[in-house]
């Protein structure tokens, strides 16, 4: 059975942790495990390197992690804190001259097309060079893995969740349909964003996501999305056995079996 390593390069919600402005505990915590970037992740198969989501941090993110190369993209939606990284990553193309594949809805590769046009006008440019593999079906072969796509919505935006072996991905997740289930009975590990304690219209709160992984047959579940209301230890004690708040940095091992 091949094994897989998920890195949490970012795990803040969209504006960060700490909050320019704001003079909460959690942001003035010197505890590194408050100090949260945007969203984003980094799998590792084998030698294979899979970056999720590229927003504004995401130069950081990399550097801080030693990550010399990728071999592909993975994108979940278009909102500002997922994708406004995506011209970082032409420091690879420098590098190797070839477009990076990625794996993309076809509502987020029409959003890119409308605000990274210079990406697709001239492949002569010193702009980040994609080849973009447009989702078609709920499974889908990308870079030699077998990964399940999964839709559902953040208010009017459509965004993809991912399975891949035993591992979900289930970022900025608010309504969905309950046939999300039938692809979650075989997982071990979830990892599902979960903004807060209290209630928010477009982002589960704990509970909720609690509630959510409970009907999965996930048996660690890792939150990622947190705001500056959430203080990494006061919180992270709370929570019921196989749940856990992420942290920048975090890494994690799952089984990329096939399902």
């Amino acid at each position: 059975m091949k094994k897989g390593r998920f890195t949490f390069l970012g795990t803040g919600a969209s504006t960060g942790v700490p909050v320019i402005g704001c003079s909460c505990k959690t942001c003035k915590s010197k505890n590194k495990k408050n100090q949260r970037t945007r969203p984003s992740a980094l799998l590792t198969l084998d030698r294979k390197k899979i970056l999720i989501d590229a927003g504004p941090d995401v130069r950081m993110q990399l550097l801080k992690q030693n990550v010399q190369h990728l071999d592909g993209l993975i994108l979940t939606h278009s909102h500002y804190d997922h994708i406004a990284g995506l011209d970082e990553l032409r420091a690879f193309f420098f590098k190797t001259q070839k477009a990076l594949p990625c794996l993309l809805s076809k509502e987020t590769y029409k959003e890119i097309k409308t605000r990274f046009n210079y990406l697709f006008l001239n492949k002569k440019n010193y702009s980040a060079h994609f080849k973009f593999q447009k989702i078609t079906k709920k499974k889908e072969r990308f870079l030699d893995e077998e990964i399940l796509c999964l839709s559902y919505f953040q208010g009017k935006m459509e965004v993809t969740g991912f399975v891949l072996g035993d591992l979900a991905y289930l970022c900025d997740i608010r309504t969905y349909s309950k046939s999300i289930f039938q692809s979650l009975q075989h997982i071990n590990t979830l990892v599902i964003s979960a903004l807060r304690k209290t209630l928010s219209n477009v982002h589960f709160s704990i509970d909720e996501a609690i509630e959510f992984s409970k009907k999965t047959s996930a048996k660690n579940t890792y939150f990622t999305h947190i705001a500056h209301e959430v203080e990494h230890t006061k919180i992270n004690q709370k929570l019921p056995k196989g749940f856990e708040l992420a942290y920048d940095g975090k890494t994690i091992g799952f089984n990329n079996a096939v399902y």
